[in-house]
């Protein structure tokens, strides 16, 4: 029998299955008809993304015949990026040689000190140029670092062509978050056509345009706000640079992206392949020629937005599969921030696992030999195609407003971005969004205060960069400032009843006020009210919480309230659930509150904390 012969279809004894199979199965076991209500989920950025994808989904995807390659090699190789947060020359040399010892390709310098030629040359002493890839922020003058780095290459004697240069040169992010530009866009953009021309001459490979996405995430942009941005900005360039004078070639050469990287693993993955799919489209669409000219250069950074203070160490869960998200997306450069970066300053064992996180997931889990791994996939596919229509939409409502620059001057951009993150506020105080460890499960014994190391907040500006996790952390801060000099408001929870019903209420409760960090008793089961009250005033209790089925509320309520009202005694009084039917009896018997899932936690935990505990 011959080889062609001997292979057998696989899993040919499993027969196929319609998708409408599929589904009648699932009305069976969801107990429903309408299994789209209850399974698909529509994102903050209004797409509804199915619960199920099959082949036929994939008929009607008119960008997979003409998907762009995700990078220039041949393998999915990334630079394993190190961003140092110290402008002290000697310390950040100190660590950069240290990081490039530890397996990073590149790095990324804060230059706030650089002034002069000899402050550069402390800076890159013992670096060789040839082989790790640098960056260069926050300088007083891109064109002085630029000058610097041409004078100390020569002296050097390292090989231009060899050294892969990028600076983090973005006035209109500068002018989105100051709310104004260095000079004036005209002088900025003079500048910029100097550099582009300088880099050009000197550095072949070199990036100097940069497109600040991150900044967009971070102020607490949706993916598609972030992408369509991005891209807006980025044509805003081209166009000033070409009325300039530049070549296309050239612009295209010089521009990059740096994009946040969010928790939202397949979107994450499926934004960086929409992206190059739509700056293919627009390359394209100037007039690009060569292949390599339409390859977006991305350089994914981890989010600072859905970073906690508290229960830090989730962040690493976090940035480990943002990290996942942006390798197999096919970043060319991974920025991972540190763990603690939100509430520390620079530190050795929170930035060295930040650098092992890649090292881990490029050598040992081989993410890099792999391109383009979610191809095919009808769940990515279809999650990279609406993210390519709805960005493309936005993309064009700001070309029609005059383009990017008009946009951010009109105050569109601002207000697009201030609505969808007053949402996700919103989401996190009635727990739509889960943040583990401040809204969801969080552990109200551990304190922060004594870890904290630098500004949390940062300095007012005209388009925040912020955490969704902010400001629970403020109110429970809050609370760790007060017991300072003072007990902490304490909660006695009363569960009674329904053994199931009250330790589902009993659990909710907790992990409501201990988003607050509030001191939580519990008395169960079979209690008297001579117990409750003598527990309430020996332990000090603020607030006492009823958690119970429905039904059984008003036998203990009553006689309860009764006596504490007249022991001129009486605690807050909060019921666990919302009581269909007595929820008006209970109030008049004098129930304060009830809390229930869905409410705003934020609000109610902000009433208690002024009423208990007065600034």
């Amino acid at each position: 029998m011959s080889e062609k012969q001997d292979i057998k279809p696989l899993f040919k004894e499993f027969p196929p299955v319609s998708t409408e199979a599929w589904r009648e199965k699932l009305k069976v076991d969801l107990k429903t008809d309408d299994i789209d209500k209850k399974l698909n989920w529509h994102t903050i950025d209004g797409m509804d993304i199915n619960a199920i994808y099959r082949d036929e989904d994939l008929d009607n995807l008119n960008f997979l015949e003409s998907i762009p390659s995700l990078k220039s090699s041949k393998n999915n190789d990334w630079q394993i990026n190190r961003i140092i947060e110290t402008g002290e020359l000697n310390k950040a040399n100190a660590i950069a040689k240290q990081a490039i010892d530890r397996g990073a390709k590149s790095i990324e310098f804060n230059c706030t000190q650089v002034r002069k030629y000899d402050s550069l040359a402390i800076l890159l002493d013992g670096i060789d140029m040839e082989e790790v890839a640098l960056g260069f922020d926050k300088p007083m003058s891109y064109k002085i670092i630029l000058k610097h780095l041409i004078s100390y290459v020569e002296e050097k004697g390292f090989d231009k062509s060899k050294i892969v240069l990028f600076f983090n040169w973005d006035a209109m992010a500068y002018r989105l978050i100051s709310g104004k530009y260095y000079k004036t866009f005209d002088d900025n953009i003079m500048e910029l056509k100097a550099l582009v021309e300088g880099a050009k001459k000197h550095f072949p490979n070199s990036k100097i345009i940069s497109i600040n996405g991150q900044h967009f995430h971070n102020a607490g942009a949706t993916s598609v706000q972030e992408m369509a941005m991005s891209l807006s900005a980025a044509v805003e360039y081209i166009h000033r640079l070409l009325d300039k004078g530049l070549l296309l070639e050239d612009v295209l050469e010089k521009l990059y992206f740096r994009m946040a990287i969010g928790s939202a693993y397949f979107v994450e993955i499926a934004k960086i392949r929409a992206m190059r799919y739509l700056w293919a489209k627009i390359c394209t669409a100037f007039g690009a020629k060569k292949e390599n000219h339409k390859v977006a250069f991305i350089h994914s950074i981890s989010s600072s937005w859905n970073k906690t203070i508290y229960d830090p160490y989730v962040n690493m869960l976090r940035t480990t599969t943002e990290t996942m998200s942006a390798a197999l997306g096919g970043a060319d450069m991974i920025s991972v921030l540190p763990f603690d970066k939100s509430y520390k300053n620079e530190n050795e064992f929170s930035s060295r696992i930040a650098q092992n996180q890649q090292i881990v997931i490029k050598e040992e889990a081989h993410f890099d030999k792999v391109v383009d791994p979610a191809a095919g996939s009808y769940y990515i596919e279809n999650l990279t195609n609406a993210l390519i229509d709805n960005a493309w939409n936005l993309f064009l409502q700001i070309e029609d407003m005059g383009g990017y620059a008009e946009a951010l001057e009109n105050g569109f951009i601002k207000k697009e971005i201030v609505k969808s993150s007053e949402k996700q506020f919103k989401e996190a105080a009635t727990r739509k969004i889960n943040i583990l460890g401040t809204n969801q499960f969080p552990n109200q014994q551990e304190n922060m205060l004594g870890e904290i190391g630098k500004e949390l907040w940062g300095k007012k500006s005209e388009v925040e960069l912020k955490r969704v996790s902010q400001a629970f952390e403020q109110l429970r801060l809050r609370t760790e400032k007060y017991a300072l000099t003072d007990d902490k408001p304490k909660l006695l929870l009363l569960s009674f009843g329904e053994v199931v019903i009250r330790k589902a209420r009993a659990s909710f409760m907790s992990n409501f006020f201990a988003a607050a960090a509030y001191d939580i008793l519990e008395m169960e089961d079979e209690i008297s009210i001579e117990e409750i009250l003598k527990v309430t005033k020996e332990k000090k209790v603020q607030i006492i919480g009823l958690c119970s089925s429905d039904k059984e509320y008003l036998d203990v309520a009553m006689p309860l309230i009764s006596e504490m009202k007249q022991q001129n005694s009486k605690p807050i009084i909060v019921v666990a659930g919302k009581p269909t039917g007595i929820a008006d009896e209970l109030s008049a018997l004098g129930v304060d509150d009830f809390i229930y899932a869905g409410m705003d936690m934020l609000e109610i935990l902000n009433k208690y904390s002024n009423l208990l505990m007065p600034l």
